[in-house]
């Protein structure tokens, strides 16, 4: 769809795929938008890609929560510590760092550190935002 998502991790366990849009859909809409791409994806990778809200029935896939995508939810920020031992921190990465990162291994004590040897990644992901209008256009029609 070439639209420029940031991944961060979550300061826990888990990883944040932002997609910055154009202010132009409700946070319903949003929310429909990031379902209907979710299904695509498990029909893509069925067998690595899931929406079952039950953990049992999603260990060891990838999980996509559409269902944050609502007015009221909230979730850490880039560079916010969780309140959990560790002290870990939510820190954004670039696609290439993905596969080798570990999420708990960024935590307060090394996160200035970090930033000083790779820039804040996090600095322009608001910024860079595009209208969904024009990526669906992008996007190859599906046979039904």
């Amino acid at each position: 769809m070439s639209l420029d998502a940031v991944v961060k991790t979550s300061g826990k366990t888990g990883l944040h795929v932002f997609v910055p849009i154009e202010r132009t859909v409700t946070f319903d809409e949003a929310r429909q938008i990031c379902e209907m791409v979710g299904r695509h994806l498990m029909r893509e990778h069925p067998k690595e890609i899931t929406m079952e809200w039950a953990v049992d029935k999603r260990t060891g896939k990838i999980f996509i929560d559409y269902n944050m995508n609502v007015r009221g939810k909230t979730l850490n920020v880039a560079y916010s510590p969780r309140g959990v031992p560790g002290a870990p921190v939510s820190m954004p990465l670039t696609w290439e760092e993905l596969e080798a990162a570990e999420p708990m291994a960024f935590t307060m004590r090394n996160v200035l550190e970090r930033l000083e040897k790779t820039g804040d990644r996090w600095h322009d992901s608001l910024s860079k935002k595009l209208g969904l209008a024009e990526a669906f256009g992008r996007m190859p029609r599906e046979e039904t």
